[in-house]
């Protein structure tokens, strides 16, 4: 098998299974992958025999394309850069940030009351004193 065969081969197990992009990124990231290799002087035939059957390799892809695992992130020198995602932006529910921003509030309340717990106790007190002394001067 040649490179271009086994990027055919991998592009028709995808097509129509996973996203165009999906399709086109995973592809050419083989073939990058495989001429990178052959440029460190390994042949064709034995990077491909690495590889192992398109297919296979599809349909890793497909079954994990939902959780963007089958798309590629790379750096200018075409090495795989694991854990970045390919521009996709994740998508909360409203009712997850609704209940976040309940706690959060909560939290905001809770901290106020400790707070206002620990000085209120000193703070009247010393109020009430330097108001006393202030009604005192006047008279």
């Amino acid at each position: 098998m040649t490179k271009y065969e086994f990027s055919e081969k991998l592009r028709k197990a995808l097509s129509g299974r996973v996203n165009h992009n999906i399709v086109n990124e995973n592809v050419a990231y083989y073939e990058r992958y495989i001429d990178s290799e052959i440029k460190k002087g390994r042949s064709e035939k034995e990077v491909l025999a690495e590889l192992g059957d398109p297919r296979l390799i599809a349909k890793t892809i497909i079954d994990t394309a939902g959780s963007d695992a089958g798309s590629f992130a790379e750096d200018g020198d075409g090495q795989s850069r694991g854990g970045k995602f390919s521009g996709k932006t994740l998508r909360i529910p409203f009712w997850i940030l609704l209940i976040v921003l309940l706690l959060l509030v909560i939290f905001v309340f809770k901290i106020v009351g400790l707070v206002l717990g620990i000085l209120l106790p000193v703070a009247v007190p010393v109020l009430l004193i330097c108001w006393l002394i202030r009604v005192f001067r006047r008279r």
